[in-house]
């Protein structure tokens, strides 16, 4: 189908702006994000690295009406017109956040860049060690009708398993169980992957993440608890559980507070802000150490430090040492939440566009239907 045939599909509004994505490449879905911000009602957008368009363009329907005007009526019309007009907006990109996919070797290199977008700039040791799996397993997952809140629920309930476990007390269950949270330590990564993936971002789905992170310390907590004390017959794992709760309940609200205070406009990038934030602030002995030591409280980590311990059966160690934790973490949270909120400016934040109207999608397959 020529360009000249679009403007026929849009709507009659002059607001609209049309997304043409050619649909033989892949991008990361930053570039998708960039193009949906773009705002201009006169001007359109391409993305562009050095001379070659990338594939991703923004018109305004006022614009796409008048390219035959132009004599722009296919898309190798529209990348010879690209760099002699001023009426579109070149965005260089980097050439590694998208890939022509052609041959075979075309294919091979845009799996290697699609596993590295998935990869988190925070990611430590142990998460990138779980993406060794999340990312096969998500992969498998976008074949299917499953959205990434789907897969939160879900890896929820491999914790509460895990939590049932640990309640019984026995050694092999308890081993078990450790096993068990660390594949839903595994999960944890792919809801956000299958996110990315299929363009299904959301607050939403960040906040319900998190929520259900720290449901499955609760259980978790709380199946240690029932389990020692059970084999134990001691009353101080209640009085410790108690405690361990209060933690960790404490903890969620204060981190909660902290993702309004700090990263409202961007709840996922929370912990990259609170990194900034407190990179900035070296001199600061209690961030200093909180900064190099955030990384066992982690549900990437935390699961591995269960299996060690259930291997050498000694969970009571576990149990008292996330008492203490839990008990660190919300003034540490709390402390940092203060002392960032008048800095707020001051770390790398990229700011929410206002709502705008969504950009219809155009495939190239759709263009190039007879």
């Amino acid at each position: 189908m020529p360009l000249s045939y679009l403007p026929a599909k849009l709507p009659p509004s002059h607001s609209e702006r049309a997304l043409l994505i050619e649909g033989n490449r892949t991008y990361h879905p930053l570039l998708f994000k960039q193009a949906a911000e773009w705002q201009s009602e006169e001007r359109g957008l391409a993305l562009v690295t050095g001379d070659d368009a990338v594939g991703i363009y923004v018109f305004p329907s006022q614009l796409l009406r008048r390219l035959s005007d132009y004599k722009v009526e296919s898309l190798a019309d529209l990348r010879a017109w690209l760099p002699t007009t001023e009426l579109v907006h070149l965005v260089p990109v980097e050439e590694s956040l998208w890939q022509r996919v052609q041959t075979s070797d075309d294919c091979r290199s845009a799996e290697r860049k699609l596993d590295r977008w998935l990869v988190k700039p925070t990611d430590g040791f142990y998460a990138q060690l779980n993406r060794r799996i999340s990312i096969p397993v998500s992969r498998q997952l976008i074949k299917w009708p499953i959205t990434p809140n789907m897969v939160s629920l879900f890896t929820l309930a491999v914790g509460l398993a895990s939590s049932l476990l640990f309640a019984t007390g026995s050694s092999w269950y308890m081993l078990a169980g450790a096993l068990l949270s660390l594949w839903a330590s595994i999960l944890d990564g792919c809801d956000g992957e299958v996110a990315r993936l299929k363009l299904m971002e959301s607050d939403f789905g960040c906040w319900l993440e998190t929520a259900c992170d720290y449901l499955y310390y609760l259980f978790l907590f709380i199946g240690l608890m029932l389990g020692l004390e059970r084999t134990s017959g001691s009353k101080a794992y209640l009085i410790g559980g108690a405690v361990l709760l209060f933690g960790a309940v404490a903890s969620f609200l204060t981190v909660a507070l902290q993702r309004h205070v700090l990263a409202s406009e961007r709840p996922e990038q929370l912990l990259q802000i609170w990194q900034e934030h407190v990179d900035s602030r070296r001199s600061n002995l209690l961030l200093f150490v909180s900064r190099h030591t955030e990384f066992i409280v982690r549900c990437c980590f935390f699961p591995y430090a269960l299996v060690i311990f259930a291997l050498f059966n000694v969970m009571s160690v576990a149990f008292w040492l996330s008492v203490l934790g839990a008990n660190l973490v919300w003034p540490i949270a709390l402390y940092s939440c203060l002392a960032f909120r008048r800095g707020r400016g001051s770390a790398a934040v990229i700011e929410r566009p206002a709502v705008r109207p969504r950009p219809r999608l155009m495939t190239r397959e759709f263009l190039e239907t007879p």
